[in-house]
C-alpha cells in the first residue's frame, strides 16, 4: 500500500485532483511496489515501460484528503505484466480511481522488449492476485 497526501499543487482550476496526477500517483505506487519487495535490483538493464492504461476516475479527491493505493498482480508472462492498481480514499475508503495497467520489459541497451528475468517472473507469478 502507498499512501500520498493531496496538496495544493495535484489540483486542477476546479479544486480537484488533476486527471494526470492520478497516472503519476499510480507510477509512484509501482515503483514503491518494487522496491517493498526488492524487485529493483532483478531490472538491471530492463525498463518496465507501461504499453497501456485503462483507468476509470471514480470519485474526486481534494486538496488535504489522503488517498492509499493498492497494486495487485493480475498475472505476469514472460513479455507482459498486467496489474490492478485501486487509489481509495484514507477517511472513508472509497475509491477515487482504479486501473488496469499492462507493463512490458524492454531492454535499456536495444530498446526492444525482452524476457523477465526468472527470478521476477517467478515472484509476480507467485504472488498474483495478492493485494500490495
Amino acid at each position: 500500500m502507498t499512501r500520498i497526501r493531496i496538496r495544493s499543487y495535484h489540483l486542477d482550476g476546479y479544486g480537484h485532483v488533476n486527471n494526470a496526477r492520478y497516472l503519476e500517483f499510480l507510477e509512484e505506487a509501482r515503483w514503491a511496489f518494487f522496491e517493498r519487495h526488492n524487485l529493483l535490483r532483478l531490472l538491471d538493464g530492463i525498463m518496465m515501460v507501461v504499453a497501456r492504461i485503462d483507468i476509470r476516475y471514480l470519485r474526486a479527491a481534494q486538496e488535504g484528503q489522503t488517498l492509499d493505493i493498492a497494486t495487485r498482480i493480475q498475472s505476469a508472462e514472460p513479455r507482459q505484466v498486467m496489474l490492478r492498481q485501486t487509489i481509495r480514499r484514507s477517511d472513508t475508503g472509497k475509491t477515487a480511481a482504479e486501473a488496469d495497467i499492462t507493463l512490458v520489459p524492454v531492454s535499456a541497451a536495444n530498446g526492444r522488449t525482452t524476457d523477465l528475468p526468472a527470478e521476477l517472473l517467478t515472484f509476480l507469478t507467485e504472488h498474483t492476485h495478492a493485494e500490495s
